[in-house]
């Protein structure tokens, strides 16, 4: 219990710090102090900085829940439309992450040309990471056309996709982009606070998608 106790606090820690004072600008010492427990418990968790920084993205769930994507459509949902809905699904659970996070976003984006090396190979190796597993979820899928795409497409696809989604976000918390674009008249299982300009990215990356060797 004190395990995962300190764990959270450390998390918490860090997100706060990142958000008031920046990252590169937060040091360990400072988040371990905050957290009320002392270094080398914040590098027994998490390794380093970069390693707590990743903790911290994937606690809001970005590109996260790839694992638990269903490998079948269920017929009950988006009148059926597959893998399509399943993906909108996906984006946007990763978007909302991203948008319902302004402050930490803004930090991330704003600080991106202080960054060291080892914070820029940390958010590289998480980005990858989610690519990787995205698109072996895609080759898994049944009765899809997307799982005869060449991998190596395939894979540099779903890094588009994953850039559409960041974009749209920073977007969202820079510049205000709307952020819902829910219509009443929807099906419910439609009625998802995706950005029409994202939606329709998707729309088009999946059309797209479908067609490539």
């Amino acid at each position: 219990m004190a395990y995962s106790s300190s764990r959270q606090r450390l998390l918490n820690a860090a997100r706060d710090l990142f958000v008031r004072q920046g990252i590169t600008q937060t040091t360990t010492r400072q988040i371990a102090d905050l957290a009320g427990v002392n270094e080398v418990t914040l590098f027994r968790h998490f390794g380093t900085k970069q390693g707590l920084l990743l903790a911290v993205f994937g606690e809001l769930g970005v590109f996260s829940g790839i694992a638990d994507l269903p490998l079948e459509a269920d017929p009950t949902t988006a009148q059926g439309s597959g893998l399509q809905a399943i993906l909108m699904n996906y984006v946007n659970n990763c978007f909302r992450a991203l948008a319902d996070n302004p402050e930490l976003v803004r930090s991330l984006v704003g600080e991106a040309g202080l960054y060291s090396e080892e914070h820029r190979y940390a958010l590289r190796l998480g980005f990858s990471q989610a690519q990787e597993q995205l698109t072996e979820y895609l080759r898994q899928f049944p009765n899809s056309e997307i799982r005869e795409t060449n991998p190596n497409r395939l894979y540099s696809a779903v890094g588009v996709l994953h850039l559409m989604i960041l974009g749209a976000a920073m977007l969202a918390v820079t510049a205000e982009l709307p952020s819902d674009s829910r219509d009443p008249s929807e099906p419910a299982a439609e009625n998802q606070g995706i950005p029409p300009l994202l939606r329709a990215c998707v729309e088009l990356w999946m059309a797209g998608i479908a067609r490539m060797r």
